[in-house]
């Protein structure tokens, strides 16, 4: 037999064992104890490299580290990588590669979080644990399935695996019991050192001299990490082995969906007039105001700043309300005169639209006399998904299509321009372009130097032409604040991004 035929033989016996074995004492093979193993290291490296709030290079190795070992271990299960996984995990390393290249901490915070769901879903449809082969609105109980149910009704899996490794003999035995009681003394020796060494200077010292702070701080990232590589083993060993995975199905999701559906159309259809009554009143009341910033003016009484600020405001409050009128109109009413309810739907995604388009205009009118900021770029970004969700949600009440795949794909892609954007450096390269061509009326260096690392060579390079000296002093001001959102700049690997690297040594130039 090739090498091929022999690890299908070994999986399909893993798997025999799996389904022979009592639902709550399943049987671990060696792969799954070493894999067991190495998910206890990674739930240590998870606390050790992962450092909020840089969020630097340590979660692109974590990230790496923890998917090739995955990916090995998927592999020995049988388990081959699909197109359909391979899309998932090219954007997954997209993802992790934001941390390395750029600087932006708010953005970064956002795609941690982005990062950790794509994780999770590669891992099911790898498995093929997903609900439904396609990407649907079914992947809203993968969500809550992969997320709580699964890694949290396996989570002792990882406990019985490394068990399994030391109960085959008495020394086994007698290492894990050694092993127990030195994880349950740690707190008690942490509390005693502490307060021998605030007692006795000449102890302290010791302490000091053998590091015993750095120490502690690993053993606190050990203990946390427990937690850590039970979720993930519980979580990858139970889709490899369809364990405790069914509880959410494409039928008990169904069966939810129509419980929910109690209220009598008439009920909902009328409710939906009556809403959008009201926005065609407003529209034709509100008419030349809604408007202005088409024509590039302002209503009277009016500044830039008054007009855009409003009319994001509205918007936010507008398509907040009209998103959960829609779901719950689709989510909440009985299935009878349903063209009746598309209808309805159609006519309050144009409202939005056409507020949204609106309001996009104002934001180009103000960007346009005071230049870019932090906020303005990410309220522009938020609207322009939110035109894109309404405009999917409009077309999919009278031309059928996979909706959800067409979200699903347009935010994954919205976010990576987000995320590769270099929102920060943008702003300061239009900001001090415009400036220099005269159609800026001033420049906001203190603005500036609240951006991220990513604004300082565009600081630089007008600190190094400009021939006026009063704002070369507030540049370099502004060099030495940066980076923003006062984070002190940390000098390990695992805060390290290429953006802080390159302003470093500008700096050093500067000093």
């Amino acid at each position: 037999m090739n090498d091929s035929m022999l690890n299908t033989l070994q999986t399909a016996k893993e798997v025999e064992g799996q389904k022979l074995s009592k639902p709550n004492s399943p049987v671990y093979s060696k792969r799954d104890i070493l894999f067991a193993l190495a998910m206890l290291v990674c739930g240590f490296l998870y606390w050790n490299l992962i450092r909020l709030p840089k969020l630097g290079a340590g979660v692109t190795v974590f990230a790496i580290i923890f998917c090739l070992c995955t990916a090995l271990y998927l592999k020995n299960g049988g388990f081959r990588q699909t197109g359909k996984s391979l899309v998932i995990l090219a954007v997954v390393i997209l993802s992790s590669l934001v941390f390395l290249l750029f600087d932006n901490i708010l953005i970064k915070m956002l795609n941690f979080i982005f990062l950790t769901i794509a994780v999770i879903y590669w891992i099911c449809v790898t498995t093929g644990t997903t609900l439904e082969k396609r990407i649907s609105i079914y992947m809203l109980g993968d969500f809550f399935n992969q997320v709580l149910i699964i890694p949290l009704r396996n989570f002792s899996c990882c406990f019985g695996a490394v068990r399994t490794l030391f109960i085959g003999n008495q020394k086994g035995k007698s290492l894990l019991a050694g092993l127990l009681g030195i994880l349950v003394i740690i707190p008690v020796l942490a509390a005693v050192i502490g307060l021998l060494s605030r007692a006795d200077a000449a102890f302290s010292e010791l302490i000091a001299h053998l590091q015993f702070g750095i120490s502690m701080d690993l053993l606190l990232q050990i203990i946390l990490g427990i937690p850590v590589a039970c979720y993930l083993f519980g979580l990858i060993f139970a889709n490899r082995y369809k364990r405790n995975t069914g509880l959410v199905t494409i039928e008990s999701v169904d069966k939810v969906a129509s419980a929910c559906r109690f209220v009598p159309g008439i009920s909902v259809y009328t409710a939906l007039t009556a809403l959008n009554l009201v926005y065609i009143v407003f529209f034709l009341s509100q008419l030349t105001y809604l408007f202005s910033a088409f024509a590039n003016r302002l209503p009277e009484m009016m500044t830039y700043a008054e007009y855009a600020r409003r009319g994001f405001f509205e918007l936010c409050t507008v398509a907040g309300i009209n998103l959960v009128v829609i779901t719950a109109a689709h989510l909440l009413a009985k299935r009878e005169k349903i063209k009746v309810l598309q209808i309805e739907t159609v006519a309050l995604c144009v409202f939005t639209l056409m507020l949204i388009l609106t309001a996009i205009s104002k934001m180009v009118m103000y960007i346009d006399t005071y230049g870019l900021t932090q906020l303005r770029v990410y309220t522009s970004w938020f609207m322009l998904v939110l035109f894109f969700i309404f405009a999917v949600t409009a077309i999919r009440q009278f031309k059928q299509f996979n909706a959800a795949r067409t979200l699903l794909i347009g935010f994954v892609v919205f976010f990576l321009l987000l995320s590769y954007g270099n929102i920060d450096g943008r702003i300061a390269a239009y900001n001090i372009d415009r400036y220099k061509n005269g159609t800026l009326e001033s420049l906001d260096v203190k603005a500036l130097g609240h951006l991220s690392e990513a604004a300082v060579p565009h600081l630089y390079a007008l600190y190094q032409e400009t021939s006026d000296q009063s704002l070369k002093v507030e540049l370099k001001e502004a060099l030495k604040a940066l980076p923003g959102d006062g984070v002190a700049l940390q000098k390990t690997f695992r805060d390290f991004n290429l953006q802080s690297y390159k302003a470093e040594n500008i700096r050093m130039m500067l000093r």
